[in-house]
């Protein structure tokens, strides 16, 4: 009764560690997504509302971001970086930093272009030249009515986004490049129970179970 879902090899609450990793999982889910979506948002507003060679310029940038082979470069930095260490935060939020700095940097192209689809659009509307007649500077005009004009696909991809960060985080973790031990995510619970996946394979199922089951309500 002390330990509803048991303990593992070193004594610790299952339960427990669930709900601690799944704090540090979720907080990276939703700063990356966070931020991600809001330096697309803004850079794929400038794209498409100047158009010509800055767009040009920063399409092709997207471009080059998109075609890296992501995961083996996340695996290769993840690996250079895991062991950089913030003096001012604990060593927990530390990893988490430099694996919410790694993603991010991947992580917003796909919204870029849907911010620059719209912005195409609305930077053609009547309203847009009225800003302008109004006297508004080209950067009052992209931050106070192409960005929030623009915001509703990105709502939409900022929600398939935040399960996709939580599935590759797990990843990174279960193949030892995330969070490391002795620090608690759901992807290096499931690291560690890969030795007794025969004998007791039941203890997998508590953080593949969390993983699915958040993935799908973000999805749904």
């Amino acid at each position: 009764a002390e330990h509803w879902l048991g303990t593992d090899e070193l004594g610790r609450d299952v339960m427990y560690r669930l709900l601690v990793a799944g704090r540090l999982s979720l907080f990276i889910a939703f700063s990356v997504t966070l931020m991600s979506e809001t330096f697309g948002l803004f850079v794929g507003a400038v794209s498409g509302y100047f158009g010509g060679w800055v767009d040009s310029v920063i399409q092709r940038l997207v471009e080059f971001i998109i075609i890296l082979p992501s995961l083996p470069l996340l695996l290769v930095l993840s690996s250079i970086l895991r062991d950089f260490r913030f003096e001012s935060l604990p060593l927990e939020w530390s990893q988490a930093a430099v694996i919410i700095g790694i993603l991010t940097f991947l992580g917003w192209t796909g919204s870029c272009r849907l911010a620059r689809a719209s912005v195409f659009s609305l930077s053609k509307h009547e309203f847009t030249e009225a800003a302008r007649a109004l006297g508004m500077s080209d950067l009052q005009i992209i931050l106070r009515h192409m960005m929030p004009n623009a915001i509703p696909p990105i709502i939409v991809n900022a929600t398939l986004a935040v399960g996709g960060v939580i599935l590759v985080e797990s990843g990174l973790s279960f193949l030892g490049f995330g969070i490391q031990q002795p620090v608690a995510t759901w992807g290096n619970m499931l690291q560690d129970v890969q030795k007794d996946m025969f004998t007791a394979p039941w203890k997998a199922l508590y953080p593949g179970l969390l993983i699915f089951l958040t993935v799908l309500a973000f999805n749904y």
